[in-house]
């Protein structure tokens, strides 16, 4: 149930009263499990044809923590989950997805350059910073909105059934 109930309030299934903060980065938690499942990254992301997914997490350790329950067991797109918390300053060599929380926010535009790295954000402005998902609030639930402009720059493919659920979706630059 600790791994459905995130899912389902991420899906807007429960009341959006039980969106409450307590179970925010447990939503978020199950967005970045589930976004592992819509992005595709270049072959050259991995160091090897098994090599896994990895999961990067800065400034934000209940997220990481409640990722930690969900992720032991579990694969995506055929590849082992692994999961990695990122100090400030440390570059995210051979991850995947970073997920940067807003404690750690100034960081986003020295890790924006990151080529084969889904950056993903939670603050005011991340897309305008490099992020190329960014989480937000919207009628007591944790929605996300896109740049996938950003994220063909590092190399990497949104799914048009991510884009389908996304709250808002920044067109692309001409």
């Amino acid at each position: 149930m600790r791994f459905l109930r995130p899912l389902l309030l991420a899906a807007g299934l429960l009341a959006p009263g039980m969106a409450a903060a307590q179970l925010e980065h447990e939503v978020k938690a199950a967005f970045l499990f589930k976004f592992l499942s819509f992005v595709e990254w270049p072959a050259a992301a991995f160091a090897a044809p098994d090599a896994p997914l990895v999961v990067g997490v800065l400034g934000a350790d209940e997220v990481l923590a409640s990722l930690q329950e969900i992720v032991p067991g579990r694969t995506a797109q055929g590849r082992a989950v692994q999961l990695r918390r990122l100090k400030d300053g440390e570059r995210p060599a051979g991850v995947h997805l970073l997920f940067v929380g807003r404690a750690a926010a100034a960081a986003l535009p020295k890790l924006a350059g990151q080529p084969g790295v889904l950056l993903v954000g939670e603050s005011e402005g991340a897309l305008d910073q490099g992020a190329m998902i960014n989480f937000l609030r919207s009628e007591g639930r944790v929605r996300f909105e896109v740049a996938p402009d950003a994220a063909e720059r590092r190399g990497l493919r949104i799914s048009s059934r991510m884009l389908a659920v996304a709250q808002h979706v920044r067109p692309g630059r001409l």
